[in-house]
């Protein structure tokens, strides 16, 4: 009877323990609710809208939703103000942002590089100097233009930056001559060689891994919700792994939600055997690659080059490592994301 007893008061104490984690576990999975500010229907946060159209978000307990804004410095200032938690598209705005004093924090990126340059003709620039004396139509908000303006300005060539209101007035002045080059981006390279330009170059060809789009949020919701954006990350790097490891579940998924061909989204993402896509899926938030950009800008006085404020004082690399650590301990895609982690450890430290 002891000996049954004592058993019993084993399994007792066990299934209490069981309840009491399960109910800890409960507690930190609270559900949160985060609101992503989106631009259209740009394919360029393909993580972040995989990890919505394939439930990841809701497997970590979260209430996504996104919330479409009319331009990107409208969501950075919904972002700073707290009616929006997330602004996953550009570094300009954020850079511009900060120097200002805004207390925004880069916590992940969605794209690396993604700049290309377009011609009238099929022509090819692989050296600096041959971009003396021409005319490039660019719009303000796109990354490429201002590190090719700086690559320019230290390499001491003279080439005239012509700031135009979209990417289609820039394709547009391209073929009627008003320009000699275009800067577009988000895969617009391949929309523009459908209707009959070239790519002649990709700012990347120039100068690897240069931060696009990064994921910015406000100081107060990294205080506030930071197992919620952790929570996040997991969902969005496990969108990443979706990316590397099924490719037809990637197109299937970003066609679906863009509205867009198969073969633009193949194209766009991935690249074929008739177009070298321009843009490299990152999460990173590669503190070293933003610090860097911050001081192209302020060197080419998109910025005030006095700003009292160290970018690196808004850069948050933790939550990123935190989600990729807890990913790792789950068990699944472990190599991907040890991988990433020794990567993180590079670029952040």
């Amino acid at each position: 009877m002891k000996k049954r007893f004592a058993l019993l008061l084993c399994v007792m104490m066990i299934g209490m323990m069981g309840l009491s984690a399960c109910g800890q576990k409960e507690q930190a999975s609270e559900k949160v609710s985060l609101k992503i500010a989106m631009v259209g229907k740009d394919i360029k946060t393909a993580c972040v809208i995989m990890a919505k159209e394939l439930g990841y978000y809701e497997d970590e307990n979260l209430d996504v939703t996104f919330e479409t804004v009319n331009s990107l410095p409208d969501g950075l200032t919904a972002v700073s103000m707290g009616k929006l938690d997330i602004l996953p598209y550009g570094v300009i705005p954020s850079c511009s942002f900060i120097s200002q004093g805004t207390d925004v924090v880069v916590i992940g990126g969605t794209i690396s590089e993604g700049s290309e340059g377009i011609s009238a003709a099929d022509e090819t620039y692989t050296e600096l100097s041959q971009f003396e004396g021409k005319k490039i139509g660019s719009f303000r908000m796109e990354t490429g233009h201002m590190v090719l303006k700086g690559l320019l300005r230290e390499a001491g060539v003279n080439a005239e930056f012509i700031y135009l209101d979209s990417q289609q007035s820039i394709v547009e002045a391209v073929k009627k001559g008003e320009v000699d080059l275009g800067m577009v981006n988000s895969g617009y390279g391949y929309v523009a060689e459908q209707g009959g330009a070239y790519v002649a170059f990709q700012v990347g060809d120039f100068v690897s891994d240069f931060p696009c789009c990064r994921q910015t949020t406000s100081r107060m919701a990294v205080e506030e919700k930071r197992d919620g954006l952790v929570r996040f990350e997991k969902a969005v790097l496990r969108a990443y792994a979706t990316y590397i490891n099924d490719k037809e579940t990637t197109i299937t998924a970003l066609a679906e939600y863009s509205g867009q061909e198969k073969s633009y989204v193949e194209a766009v993402i991935y690249g074929t055997e008739d177009y070298d896509n321009a843009m490299i899926i990152s999460i990173d938030p590669n503190k070293k690659k933003v610090a860097d950009f911050y001081e192209v800008m302020k060197a080419n006085g998109d910025i005030d080059a006095e700003t009292e404020y160290d970018i690196n004082d808004y850069i948050d690399p933790s939550i990123y490592e935190d989600a990729l650590k807890a990913l790792i301990e789950e068990g699944e895609n472990v190599e991907i994301y040890e991988q990433l982690l020794e990567e993180s450890r590079e670029n952040n430290g």
